[in-house]
């Protein structure tokens, strides 16, 4: 939500595809008639905060901002500076997009670190997913959280970062043997040229395939791969991916948790799964079990200490299968 904030896009199309705001209130607008939240950002000489509060507008079903503010509190100060408000209150967008209060170190930063936070989820592989498009060639900074650039991240990868672009091939032939070589072609006049994701098989080097020709699992495959094997200067601070597991073979799923550990020491990365047998790639220490309870959600992170007479015996998963650390339906 708060990365469609910063480009103007909460109303549509966060809220447009995902609403009415009634949907996504609590139990309806008649429980949770606002939405208050407050983010922590912790910098080198102190704390950094982003507070909103969002409040259901009955007429259209929507959200206006009624509040939101930045703070900042120094270390060893007995009070923090006075809130910075972002916007004069019932505004319909988020503050964190105006340009007129970007001059502000406080917001400045909170934006940054909000921006860097990215959600992919690559569950749309269908005929007319963003993921078989047509890029254009320059959209390639970094990939984008529907995967929709993966064609010119592939290129720019194999023009500027060969490494490891050699890196990605490799590990998709891993659980892809009859995947030989991606084929990344610019194609229209100067500046307007786009790209698409093309392949050739093993033992068939003269054929081109096209995107559409791939699997929905195997095109999973190549944007979990791209993902994970990203220069650092292209990944985002924090990395949250939502069930990377689903329709992955049991070799494939080994890879994957190789690479999210890979990934992990670039940046801080969070993995939403519901295998258990894609967590035994991992550590007790590693897993947080999401329980609700009273219909709030609770996050209980679990331990190879609290954990260690059952690991003597079992895996994670049967441990999880047993219903020892929760997390079941």
């Amino acid at each position: 939500m708060l990365n469609y904030a910063l480009t103007r896009g909460f109303q549509s199309p966060y809220l447009s595809d995902r609403g009415p705001a009634s949907h996504i209130l609590h139990f309806g607008a008649k429980q949770t008639p606002l939405i208050h939240a407050e983010l922590k950002f912790r910098s080198d000489k102190g704390n950094n905060f982003y507070r909103f509060t969002l409040a259901h507008v009955r007429q259209d079903d929507t959200f206006i901002f009624t509040n939101e503010e930045v703070q900042y509190h120094t270390d060893g100060r007995a009070a923090p500076t006075p809130p910075i408000p972002l916007g004069p209150g019932g505004h319909r967008e988020s503050g964190l997009s105006e340009q007129w209060n970007q001059q502000d170190t406080t917001v400045s930063f909170i934006k940054k670190l909000i921006g860097g936070c990215r959600v992919y989820q690559f569950h749309d592989t269908g005929v007319a997913s963003f993921l078989r498009g047509k890029p254009f060639v320059d959209e390639c900074r970094y990939l984008r959280a529907d995967g929709g650039n993966l064609a010119a991240v592939l290129l720019k990868l194999q023009q500027q970062y060969p490494e490891y672009f050699s890196d990605v091939i490799r590990n998709l032939q891993a659980v892809l043997p009859w995947l030989d070589h991606l084929i990344l072609e610019p194609e229209g006049p100067p500046g307007k040229q786009v790209v698409s994701l093309r392949w050739r098989a093993v033992g068939h080097s003269d054929y081109d395939f096209v995107s559409g020709q791939l699997s929905d699992g195997s095109l999973r495959i190549i944007a979990l791969v791209t993902l994970l094997l990203l220069p650092e200067d292209m990944l985002p601070d924090l990395l949250i991916i939502d069930e990377p597991e689903l329709g992955l073979h049991p070799a494939a799923e080994q890879v994957i948790a190789g690479l999210i550990k890979f990934a992990s020491r670039q940046c801080q990365v969070i993995v939403s799964t519901q295998s258990s047998t894609f967590i035994d790639h991992f550590s007790a220490d590693d897993i947080i079990v999401v329980e609700n309870q009273d219909g709030k959600s609770s996050f209980v992170r679990q331990s190879a200490e609290s954990l260690g007479k059952w690991l003597e015996r079992y895996t994670l998963s049967q441990i999880w299968s047993k219903n020892i650390i929760g997390g079941r339906p």
